[in-house]
């Protein structure tokens, strides 16, 4: 078995060379029928589907206390302002007409009046600077998403490792009670949980036990299509994921992977979603033996697989 093994190695490596059509196109391998016969390289026509994928991210339910309290303190403080405002135009009119006013009374109200504005404008500032432009807005203005938390509603953050998102994306999570439960996006957070690595975002959602951690599943914005790969099928070359598809009877192309979007069963990635422009049409995937594939083409001496 060992020498079987062996031969064919040294079959794949004389006979791995580059498509020569032309400098975009994919690095590939041919094999002899002898090693198509061993049975260690299988492929599967995929079939082309249309899906919202998702990415996994770590959920927990926040404490809405604090949130409420600072609500509470802009109210307070835009009523402050408010009285002064009014002091101040009524002394205003008052020094003109040259009534019971004196300047230095009018200069003390219009410095509280200012000191006024100022603890506005201050609070108005620490709620987008902890709580992120949207959801600060919402505490400020008493928006849609502060009025979810003030009835009852949970307030959660959640972080995501991927990409950068320009927006939080459609999100459910797994609640402790293992039913699923719909978050709606409010926007991104203003700093990372600490001990997180990744983007953050604020949510809110129907009313969960404080300090619930949550697996969240984020959606893309929009729907890919693409194939469903198994996770055997991606063999890592020169810094990139890559792919093997069978172009014929004993010839194989490598394809790069831009984009891969996990597929979990049962708590572990069983493959990944690759947008069909990666790949060529109904692709025929090496699904066992990509690993020989690739360590063939690399001791071949190809250099870095070039893009499809």
């Amino acid at each position: 078995m060992k020498r079987h093994l062996q031969a064919i190695g040294v079959s794949l490596s004389l006979v791995c060379a580059a498509a020569a059509a032309h400098a975009g196109a994919p690095r590939s391998v041919t094999i002899d029928a002898a090693t198509m016969s061993s049975g260690l390289i299988k492929t599967s026509v995929l079939r082309l589907e249309t899906k919202h994928p998702g990415s996994a991210a770590y959920g927990m339910v926040i404490d809405p206390t604090p949130v409420i309290t600072l609500r509470h303190r802009i109210v307070a403080a835009r009523a402050t302002l408010t009285l002064n405002d009014a002091n101040l135009a009524r002394a205003r009119k008052l020094y003109r007409s040259g009534g019971n006013v004196s300047k230095a009374s009018l200069q003390q109200i219009q410095a509280q009046t200012a000191i006024a504005q100022a603890r506005v404008e201050d609070l108005l500032t620490r709620a987008k600077a902890r709580y992120g432009a949207a959801l600060g807005t919402g505490i400020a203005d008493d928006g849609a998403a502060f009025r979810t938390i003030s009835a009852g509603g949970s307030l959660v953050s959640v972080v995501q490792a991927g990409a950068a998102l320009a927006a939080p994306a459609a999100a459910s999570a797994k609640a402790p009670d293992g039913s699923r439960v719909t978050l709606r996006p409010v926007g991104s957070a203003g700093r990372i949980p600490k001990g997180l690595l990744g983007q953050a975002f604020f949510y809110t959602g129907p009313a969960l036990a404080i300090g619930s951690p949550l697996a969240v599943i984020l959606r893309a914005p929009r729907a890919v299509t693409g194939y469903d790969v198994p996770a055997g099928a991606l063999v890592w070359h020169d810094n990139a994921s890559f792919v093997f598809v069978r172009i014929d009877a004993n010839h194989f192309a490598m394809y790069r992977v831009t984009t891969a979007h996990p597929l979990r069963h049962a708590g572990t990635i069983a493959g990944f979603f690759v947008p069909g422009a990666d790949l060529p049409a109904h692709p025929a995937i090496v699904t066992s033996g990509a690993g020989l594939l690739n360590s063939a083409l690399a001791g071949g001496g190809a250099s870095a697989a070039n893009d499809n």
